[in-house]
């Protein structure tokens, strides 16, 4: 299972698995994963966890900025939807989360090329 890491200079403080698709952050108390810093929109991103087109035994996780002020960033880069993958980091404003995936099975050990 994929989990989001909270960052406090490069230490990680939490984790919030990603359980089920729909996850919301923000500032909102509804939201799945809550920031409370105020240049965090009430719901400021989405995540998607699909399965893969490829392979039926992964999935596929996308951010998606909901229409936020500052953005949402993966890797430095302002997005406003976008595949994720294994380390990347993610800013919601001023806060920085890490993902971190699950490469522990059979299919950690598998490369696969595609062209």
């Amino acid at each position: 299972m994929a989990v989001l890491n909270l960052l406090v200079e490069d230490v990680v403080v939490k984790s919030f698995p990603l359980e089920k698709s729909g996850l919301t952050i923000g500032r909102s108390p509804d939201c799945d994963i809550q920031i409370e810093e105020d240049a965090v929109s009430n719901k400021h991103a989405r995540i998607e966890i699909i399965p893969s087109p490829i392979m039926e035994e992964l999935t596929e996780i996308y951010i998606e900025d909901l229409g936020s002020m500052n953005g949402t960033h993966v890797n430095d880069e302002l997005v406003g939807r976008k595949l994720i993958q294994h380390k990347d980091r993610i800013r919601i404003a001023f806060t920085e989360f890490i993902l971190i995936t699950d490469l522990s099975g059979k299919l950690a050990k598998t490369s696969v090329l595609l062209r």
